[in-house]
């Protein structure tokens, strides 16, 4: 598996990360991927690539839309990753709603803790595990 390292700073989001993330259906499916229970919340991170790209590189793990209680909830693409900054470093998934109404350089970090207060810098480096992608 190749490593790609995505460089991005921390950006303010729109309120809705911990909405979804709590949404027993992404609960579940977040939480088997990165094996704990997911902080419910994201940070926003702006980076130097566009999703699209960082997705035709780098297979995601796609979560699939569902009806769930006669809501339609969209799809996610996922993307397991490590944040490192120089005072800290944890595993993590990188997500992108395909909803999202984010420019597309901004994706979502989901984590089994909560990182506001322990990511002290604004720029940090992802390392994201990279399935090439068939495409």
């Amino acid at each position: 598996m190749e490593i790609v390292k995505i460089t991005g700073k921390l950006t303010k989001g729109l309120g809705v990360g911990k909405k979804f993330i709590s949404h027993p259906y992404y609960f579940k499916k977040l939480s088997s991927i990165l094996n704990c229970s997911v902080y419910p919340g994201t940070l926003n991170l702006e980076t130097n690539t566009d999703w699209r790209k960082l997705a035709s590189e780098c297979e995601p793990t796609v979560i699939p839309p569902t009806v769930y209680n006669g809501r339609v909830l969209g799809a996610v693409y996922v993307w397991e990753a490590r944040i490192l900054t120089d005072n800290f470093s944890t595993e993590c998934i990188l997500i992108r709603p395909l909803k999202s109404s984010h420019p597309p350089n901004i994706l979502e970090i989901v984590a089994c803790q909560r990182l506001r207060e322990k990511i002290t810098e604004s720029n940090i480096l992802v390392e994201v595990d990279c399935k090439k992608s068939k495409r």
